[in-house]
């Protein structure tokens, strides 16, 4: 008896912790793209002490597939830098970080440089 609870309590575990893993996932998971800021940028103000920067550029994954995403910034982005996206298919951008040239991968360089 106590070896088919244990089985049981083993089974149920594993599905736990593979429901949470794909939620994590589905909600906080993307994709790696990457945009080098010298696109068209939108500006608007809420108010005189906030900003908000918004922009809408192509950006490219690794393998050069190209993206048009969108999204904002309550602050301007250094000119000509390069950015790395975490683009979630449900939630658009979710997170972004400045990297430096020799980090984007040479398929979406090359793209970013025509």
């Amino acid at each position: 008896m106590k070896k088919i609870f244990f089985g049981l309590a083993t089974v149920l575990l594993v599905i736990l912790i593979g429901s949470g893993y794909t939620w994590y996932k589905v909600n906080y998971g993307g994709t790696a793209y990457y945009v080098g800021k010298e696109e068209e940028k939108i500006t608007s103000e809420s108010s005189a002490k906030y900003k908000q920067y918004a922009y809408d550029i192509d950006s490219y994954q690794k393998d050069g597939k190209v993206k048009r995403v969108d999204f904002n910034t309550d602050h301007n982005l250094r000119k000509e830098a390069y950015l790395k996206l975490k683009v979630n298919p449900t939630k658009g951008v979710i997170s972004w970080e400045e990297v430096k040239k020799s980090e984007v991968p040479k398929a979406a360089l090359e793209k970013l440089k025509e």
